[in-house]
This record gives structure tokens, C-alpha cells and sequence, in this order.
């Protein structure tokens, strides 16, 4: 299985956590970038004649953001692949019914609403242009549109988050009814508006507290976890995510924009006026060797709750780490199959850092 992203960088306001290739607007080279990105796109049949996508992906950045003429001219490029998952990012400050019902012409059947949270003052600290009740219009208006597979964006370990909002949070999520929920902890990055103003995260207990908790009141209301992050109704994880990592393989098309393709792995340039003058100028480029691949394969598939089979290379070099992790508690080993404990969900990224 293939699968093609779409990064569209433009934002009303980027929010103070974001370190993605995005920028707020005005934006004044608009038209220029979806002139490139549909001669990127356009090209892709030529390039790739054997590049069939079977998922697409349109994120950022804030899809949803640009104007609906800007929109309807361009958007229907993207539908002439017929994926059998096609999701759009959406951001509940940008979306109205005209917008919902254009995406849903154009062969979008799977929108994932970025809401991070229901309280008022997390959505404050996050930097995000909307309201809770916002965020529960978009997702009503979005079900009135027809979408009958809507993912739900949450955040935790937000500064000042306790485990009371993070409960009402969920409830609320719950009581929409989507079909799928994505809840990850927030990670304070450098360079970003969050990290410069230095804030006070909830302690790792109470952190680790809100992550069970999670798990816990998703399961009781019928969600399969299939990944660290990631919870759906049964039937429909989100199938573009689980390419990546199932170790698959995908096109990107926009400026910092990453691919995939056999065996070689590239970025596009991480600069929108450089993207729209010169085209999808590649950042970097690196072959990876069979047993790279073979490892990022590994670490990737960890992330999901029913584990990866190790190839025969990977296990002979890397069993004896395997087997030190396994008697940690932090691995099941089944034969050449591995997955993460229960334990191991939570600090997965020190599992993974022992296996790179």
C-alpha cells in the first residue's frame, strides 16, 4: 500500500506548541503555492508511473484555512486518485458548512478536527484561535455534511491541566460520537512561542496518571488503542498513519513535505517562496540500506499495540538489546515478534532510543 501527504503551511495563527513548517497569514504568494503544488501533484503519474495511493492525506499547516474560491479550485486535483481513505486536517476555527460539503464533493470521506482541548484556559496556553463550543459546531456541522468518519485531535500534560479537566475533556469528545480519537502528550518543543515562555508541565506521575486514564475511559466506551496515541472504533483506524508504521511507503508534495519511495527517503525544501520559484526542490536525499530500513521498521511498528515481526537480521544483531528490554519488563517476545508491555507504553521513546 502507497500513500500520498499534502502539506498546505498556511495558518490563521500558528499555536504556541507548533513546530511544523507553517506560518500565519496574510498570505500573499497563496495563488503561487497551489500553482506549484498543482504542478507537483500533476507530475506525480509521470515520475512514479507505478505510485497508486491508496490513502491521502492532506495536513499542515491548517488545510481548512484558505479561502473556499481558493479551495474549490484546487481541492478536486486531489480527489482524481480515488484513495480508499482520503483525510483533511481540519481546525474548527476555519471550517464552516460550505467548506464541509466542498471537501465532501471532492471524495474527502475521513476528517481529522484538531480540537486539544474542551478548556477554555488549555486552549488559551495552546495558542488556538477557537472556543469549545466552536469545536463541537464543527464537529455538528461536519456530521450534517455527511461524514460518517470523524477523528477527534486531544491533548494532554498541557501546563495547568489537571486530571479533572483532562476527564472532562474526554467526556465531552466522547459525547460527540467520533470514530476516532488521537490523544497525544504534549511535547514542548524548541523554537516555539510554548517553550519560550518556559511553562510548568504536570509532573511524570500525574502525567503517566492521565495517559492510564485515558486508556482506560476509551476502552470502557468501545475504542481499540492501536497505537501509543491513537484509538479507534473497531474497523476504522486511520489507515494513512498505519503505513508509516507498517514501514510503507509515500509521497509528500508541498514545501517541507517528506517521502518514501523505494528505498530512498527525501524532503522537500523547507521554504514557500523557494517551493513556489523553484518547484519541489529536495532538502535532502538519503538511500537507506537494507538493515536501516529493517530498523526503522522495527522502532515504527513498535508504536503500534500489536507489535512488529523482527526481520532475521535485525534479531541477530540487535537480540541481545531485545532480550535486556524483555527482561526489564519493557518487551513481550513471542518467537521473533515483539510488542511493547503495558508498562512500556508510556516511556516508549526510551525503548526506542536503546533500538536506534
Amino acid at each position: 500500500m502507497a500513500g500520498l501527504y499534502i502539506h498546505i503551511p498556511f495558518c490563521e495563527r500558528k499555536c504556541s506548541y507548533c513546530a511544523f513548517y507553517s506560518f500565519s497569514g496574510p498570505w500573499k504568494n497563496e495563488e503561487k503555492f497551489f500553482q506549484a503544488l498543482e504542478m507537483e501533484v500533476g507530475n506525480l503519474k509521470s515520475l512514479y508511473p507505478d505510485f497508486l495511493p491508496e490513502t491521502v492525506f492532506i495536513g499542515g499547516g491548517t488545510p481548512t484555512a484558505p479561502g473556499l474560491d481558493c479551495l474549490e479550485k484546487y481541492f478536486p486535483m486531489f480527489g482524481e486518485f480515488s484513495p480508499a481513505e482520503f483525510s483533511v486536517e481540519a481546525n474548527p476555527g476555519t471550517i464552516d458548512r460550505q467548506k464541509l460539503d466542498l471537501l465532501k464533493r471532492t471524495g474527502v470521506n475521513r476528517l481529522s478536527i484538531g480540537v486539544q482541548s474542551f478548556d477554555s484556559s488549555c486552549l488559551e496556553t495552546l495558542g488556538r484561535i477557537h472556543s469549545a463550543a466552536q469545536a463541537e459546531e464543527a464537529f455538528r456541522l461536519a456530521r450534517a455534511a455527511g461524514f460518517e468518519n470523524i477523528s477527534l485531535d486531544l491533548m494532554f500534560g498541557v501546563p495547568g491541566q489537571t486530571m479533572e479537566m483532562l476527564n472532562a475533556d474526554i467526556d465531552r469528545a466522547l459525547a460527540l460520537g467520533p470514530e476516532h480519537i488521537s490523544i497525544y502528550n504534549l511535547t514542548v518543543e524548541e523554537g516555539t512561542p510554548l517553550a519560550d515562555r518556559n511553562p510548568e508541565k504536570p509532573d511524570e506521575e500525574l502525567e503517566r496518571d492521565m495517559y492510564d486514564q485515558i486508556r482506560a475511559k476509551l476502552k470502557a466506551a468501545g475504542f481499540a488503542h492501536y497505537e501509543i496515541s491513537n484509538f479507534a472504533r473497531p474497523g476504522l483506524e486511520c489507515r494513512h498513519n498505519l503505513l508509516y508504521w507498517s514501514g510503507g511507503e509515500y509521497i509528500g508534495c508541498g514545501p517541507a513535505a517528506h517521502s518514501h519511495w523505494k528505498g530512498v527517503r527525501w524532503a522537500n525544501v523547507s521554504d514557500l517562496d523557494d517551493y513556489c520559484g523553484n518547484g519541489p526542490r529536495r532538502e535532502f536525499e538519503e538511500k537507506l540500506d537494507p538493515e536501516a530500513k529493517a530498523r526503522e521498521t522495527l522502532v515504527m511498528g513498535l508504536r503500534r499495540l500489536t507489535g512488529v515481526e523482527v526481520s532475521p537480521d535485525v534479531w541477530k544483531k540487535q537480540q541481545a538489546v531485545l532480550q535486556w528490554l524483555e527482561e526489564e519488563g519493557l518487551l513481550e517476545i513471542d518467537g521473533h515478534h515483539v510488542r511493547l508491555t503495558e508498562s512500556a507504553l508510556f516511556v516508549s521513546d526510551s525503548v526506542f532510543s536503546e533500538l536506534v
